[in-house]
């Protein structure tokens, strides 16, 4: 992939980043032969690079995060705690957090901060995903379990370390946000498609549905949260889980990433209910060995499922949003994985019955049993 094309998408210029990549690399005591290539993924406000040396270099290879611009309160403007003021970009502040609590994130090499140039350990290729696709029914359970032995850390380790600089801790799912992520459904999937618009009466179902969902959400036990904990964010490298894209990590509900690794696009299709269902209770034996069990079994239960809906009304609208608005159409292939979630999850709550046959009256994807 030409690395250029990659901070042409950012509106970065390539001729500049070139000569300090250069210069860094000097800095760094890395001054061998090296080539630039780009890598995929990435977001709106940065992409990344893998820079790999010639063979006598101490460093095979490293990856440079490219920012678009430093933007401190990207992606937490709603979330921030009253009088707090983020002076430092949260991939660095949570990176160094989740560091001193040895969660498994990449080792920090440089930051240029002119530029907008973050030098991180390279991972390589190998996603979560790739290592559960390749494995037989054990060995997916054991890939799981050592996902979530590293969300156990990263909750419990990194959650009760005390820090008052670390922005996790100051930011939280609060009612606005929660309520905001559930409107995306009613805008993206009734409002701007060319379905049968709800009534008044039926709108008043959601709006009730979504209080529900609001309510008890945020009336749960909250903990840190990576709040994108799923098969694409989590490398292998080495046998060990390895974390990525945790800039976002706040406090949130605590099953709120168990939902996200389980449930993330196709990754529930790819699992099956039994091997969810066990570690389900994995996660609840492993949170409570580690001393957090605010919650009884029944209890705990019931959060995750509501987390598991909140995100599928959120994902569904979202990638609509993203489909239609963002042109990445792309994101509709897992919109039969979503609706199935969003109606085995509407089935779990019996008080979620009537809206359940109401949405399905509109929208044909959820006219399946």
């Amino acid at each position: 992939m030409d690395w250029k094309a990659v901070c042409q998408r950012l509106e970065v210029d390539p001729e500049a980043i070139f000569p300090a990549v250069e210069q860094d690399l000097s800095r760094l005591g890395l001054a061998e032969k090296f080539e630039i290539i780009g890598m995929p993924g990435g977001a709106s406000n940065r992409g990344y690079l893998r820079v790999n040396f010639d063979g006598g270099a101490k460093v095979k290879s490293m990856v440079v995060m490219v920012l678009r611009e430093p933007d401190f309160k990207q992606g937490v403007e709603e979330a921030i705690e009253d009088g707090f003021e983020i002076t430092e970009l949260p991939f660095l502040n949570v990176l160094k957090h989740f560091q001193a609590a040895k969660v498994s994130v990449p080792r920090l090499h440089y930051y240029n901060q002119d530029r907008g140039l973050i030098y991180i350990e390279d991972l390589g290729d190998k996603l979560l995903r790739n290592a559960i696709m390749e494995s037989d029914a054990k060995g997916r359970k054991k890939w799981l379990a050592k996902a979530i032995d590293e969300l156990v850390r990263l909750q419990v380790g990194a959650g009760s370390r005390e820090d008052g600089k670390f922005i996790g801790f100051r930011v939280k799912f609060n009612r606005k946000l929660l309520r905001w992520e559930l409107e995306h459904f009613r805008e993206w999937a009734i409002e701007k498609r060319p379905v049968e618009q709800l009534d008044e009466k039926e709108s008043g179902m959601l709006e009730s549905a979504f209080q529900l969902i609001e309510d008890e959400m945020f009336g749960s036990p909250y903990i840190l949260c990576h709040r994108d904990y799923h098969i694409d964010n989590l490398m292998v490298a080495r046998g060990k889980i390895r974390v990525i894209d945790f800039q976002d990590a706040f406090m949130a509900p605590y099953p709120y990433d168990l939902a996200c690794l389980m449930y993330d696009r196709d990754t529930s299709q790819i699992l099956g209910e039994p091997l969810i269902e066990t570690i389900v209770k994995y996660y609840f034996e492993k949170m409570a060995a580690a001393g957090f069990k605010p919650l009884e079994f029944s209890g705990y239960r019931r959060v995750f499922d509501l987390c598991v809906l909140h995100r599928a009304f959120k994902v569904v609208g979202r990638f609509y949003y993203l489909a239609v608005f963002k042109h990445k159409p792309e994101y509709l292939n897992f919109m039969p994985m979503e609706y199935d979630v969003l109606g085995k999850y509407l089935a779990r709550f019996p008080e979620f019955a009537p809206l359940k046959k109401m949405l399905a009256d509109h929208l044909r994807e959820l006219q399946n049993p």
